[in-house]
């Protein structure tokens, strides 16, 4: 592979390191008509959007692992992979490319592109992107948020030990449920009243996690079915 091609169609660590491995890709250029594309982080834009969210919840970006080379951009359309191109002349994707390079080296590669014959200088091709557009947005789904501060709690959190109330302070729970009218039908259905009590919780400005398995714990506990234990 030509310096020049290795310099457009390589991301800057493969380039300086001096790889000549791109991904091939088949088929016809398309413009997808949706301007939110509900796709799986499939390629090196995993690493990115990582990057990203860890710069602006300012916590360490993540280790390189795995996915160490940047082979380009990838989105899902109707479960088929795509790869992001842009799409320039030869000129400015080569102006592009040098002014990502570390100052130290960018002259002698400027110098060595033009010192040769470039043909077809001001035509237009497709480039694989390896970087995300700086219009791009990213739409994270509510559900996907959810699991994330499920981890966060779950880790700072402990359980709530089913053996933290006493039997006596069961037995006022369990009346003062039974004698409740909003909560009486949903007595025998605990994990349904955790609900309940959560906004009622709430409303008061408590933030305790509550437990479905402490409240059935104290509910069976507390009713008089099992007095005689």
């Amino acid at each position: 592979m030509s310096s020049i091609n290795r310099l457009c169609l390589l991301d800057k660590k493969a380039f300086i390191e001096g790889h000549n491995f791109i991904v091939s890709t088949t088929g016809k250029y398309i413009i997808p008509t949706e301007r939110v594309i509900d796709t799986l982080l499939i390629g090196y834009e995993y690493v990115l959007v990582q990057k990203l969210l860890a710069q602006s919840l300012k916590i360490p970006l993540p280790v390189t692992g795995a996915i160490d080379f940047n082979h380009g951009i990838t989105v899902s359309l109707q479960g088929e992979p795509f790869q992001l191109f842009d799409k320039m002349t030869w000129e400015e994707r080569i102006i592009q490319k040098i002014m990502q390079l570390p100052k130290n080296i960018s002259p002698d590669v400027h110098e060595e592109i033009f010192s040769k014959k470039i043909n077809n200088y001001l035509r237009k091709e497709y480039f694989p992107a390896h970087i995300l557009p700086r219009d791009a947005w990213f739409v994270i789904r509510h559900a996907e948020l959810d699991k994330v501060i499920d981890i966060i709690t779950n880790s700072r959190v402990p359980p709530l030990s089913a053996t933290r109330i006493s039997t006596p302070l069961s037995r006022f729970f369990w009346l003062a449920c039974k004698n409740n009218e909003v909560i009486r039908p949903l007595i025998s259905k605990p994990y349904k009243l955790l609900s309940i009590f959560e906004q009622w919780a709430s409303d008061e400005g408590i933030t305790d996690r509550l437990s479905g398995d402490t409240l059935k714990t104290a509910l069976v506990r507390g009713s008089p079915t099992s007095m005689s234990d």
